[in-house]
């Protein structure tokens, strides 16, 4: 087995790749980052900084693959003799392409569900069998961030077989895997839904549209916190349950809500700490050590953060949804019908942060408004008293000690933009997101600030004494994903 293999592999499925040279064992059907990780390598690229970076905190893993550039090594699955080699951030921006030669595929439907964790698969067993549904997924599993789980999950028991029951759909649900959604506009009495899978362009013509697109990990603020071997939670969820591949030996867990990753590891035998309030990490290649706010040190070698996570509010603010903040993080303004505004509705994480099952009947509860909306029978009462039980989790405020902080050494975001960037500005008495996006370049990459934005409110909150819920946050500009045409050549 490999230094970090959980379990044994088939054997008839090994292949071997080239890292810089360097031959490694991989497992056909892997994903580049989980083999080199099985290995014990966790530094695969350099940011334009020329920072070590690994896999599993920031952004795309920029990779030469067999000598062409620009790979994003993070989606790169393995293939047998394959050679990979680091390629910088500052040579590498990743885009979406679009083969213009090849001609738009079209759908129209009455309802288009754009996530299918909980949320929105309940809203597609809600409706599914009565309207026509396109559910349309980013990644290529259905059941969001309940498939990452190994744990039983309140309300469903074994995640998997609950999700398994719950894609069981009926003839008149088309599912969209890999597909990523660049926004929602309106067409006439149709909203225009545009996607792309590979290079493909679909677009989706729907009557109604349920927003099911979920929340992201929360990035802690510490210094050298983009080091390899620091780990969002739900990456780790990954390597863990999905490709049974240890994120460390001896692990770190930091931020307010270890108890979202603990049991995983318990349930491994994965030896780990919690340490709630980190300062910085050390290490050459890979994580050594962590140092706490009190100078504690703790001998690891990988760190994952769990503290919380947010509602991806992207998608809603390029909608024409607006955002106010309750329990520490910005939510959607919904209706009584769950709506950010006639015809689109909103549910699951991305309305508030709270357990798979309470998102699950939040999905049938959008479901229910949407089916009363085309006339036909439905009891939204039912979910609505069912989802009484469930309060949103309140996350705690971070109060970032800014001047005790190396903040050259703290990424608040992956393209390269620093905590000391973007105090410098701040401190200079500019407090306007816009303008410091503007600045800094501060949620202008190619997320568009879905892991980044929340932490630049916070520092201007915290600096500034303006309460989170006064700022001005900026709205998602569409596409929601950078995109570039690629047109084929020679064509008329």
């Amino acid at each position: 087995m490999r230094p970090l293999d959980l379990t044994e592999k088939n054997p008839s499925k090994k292949v071997t790749i080239y890292f810089d040279g360097k031959p490694y064992e991989a497992y056909e059907g892997e994903k580049f980052p989980v083999a080199m990780l099985a290995n014990g390598l966790y530094w695969l690229t350099t940011s334009t900084e020329g920072r070590r970076r690994g896999a599993f905190t920031f952004g795309p893993v920029p990779v030469k693959v067999n000598g062409v550039k620009n790979i994003n090594g993070r989606k790169l699955v393995v293939k047998d003799s394959m050679r990979v080699e680091r390629q910088r951030y500052d040579e590498f921006q990743e885009q979406i392409e679009i083969d213009e030669g090849k001609p738009i595929l079209r759908y129209v439907v009455d309802v288009a569900v754009i996530g299918a964790g909980p949320a929105g698969l309940g809203a597609v067993e809600e409706i599914g069998g009565k309207l026509t549904v396109a559910l349309i997924e980013e990644r290529s599993w259905l059941g969001g961030d309940m498939w990452l789980k190994g744990v039983e999950q309140e309300g469903f028991g074994n995640p998997r077989e609950a999700i398994e029951k719950l894609t069981n759909f009926p003839k008149n649900v088309r599912v969209f895997l890999k597909t990523t959604t660049l926004g929602v506009f309106d067409k006439g009495e149709y909203f225009l839904v545009p996607a792309v899978r590979n290079d493909q362009l679909i677009e989706f013509m729907a009557k109604r549209v349920v927003l099911a697109t979920g929340a992201v990990d929360s990035i802690m603020l510490f210094e050298n916190n983009d080091w390899p071997g620091v780990f969002r939670r739900s990456d780790a969820l990954e390597v863990i349950n999905v490709w049974n591949v240890a994120p460390g030996k001896r692990v770190a867990v930091t931020g307010a809500f270890p108890e979202e990753i603990t049991p995983e590891l318990d349930r491994w035998g994965i030896e780990y700490v919690v340490v709630p309030n980190p300062r910085r990490v050390e290490g050459e290649d890979r994580i050594e050590r962590l140092i706490d706010e009190n100078g504690n040190v703790y001998e690891v070698d990988a760190v994952i953060m769990a503290d919380g996570r947010i509602p991806d509010i992207n998608p809603i603010t390029q909608a024409g949804g607006k955002v106010y903040f309750k329990r520490g993080y910005y939510r959607p303004v919904l209706d009584a019908n769950h709506r950010i505004r006639d015809g689109i509705f909103v549910a699951g994480s991305a309305v508030s942060i709270k357990p798979h099952y309470a998102n699950y009947l939040e999905g049938k509860l959008v479901g229910a408004y949407i089916l009363r909306e085309f006339g036909l029978e439905a009891e939204p009462c039912i979910y609505e008293e069912k989802l009484r039980d469930y309060e949103p989790v309140a996350r705690p405020i971070s109060k970032l000690p800014l001047d005790g902080f190396s903040s050259e050494d703290v990424q608040i975001c992956g393209c390269g933009v620093t905590l000391k960037k973007v105090d410098d500005v701040v401190k200079s008495g500019i407090t306007d997101l816009q303008i410091i996006k503007r600045l800094t370049h501060l949620a202008m990459g190619f997320c568009q600030g879905r892991f980044c934005l929340f932490n630049g409110a916070l520092l201007v909150s915290q600096r500034s004494g303006t309460p989170m819920d006064r700022l001005d946050i900026p709205v998602a500009r569409p596409p929601i994903k950078n995109v570039k045409m690629k047109v084929v050549a020679g064509r008329d």
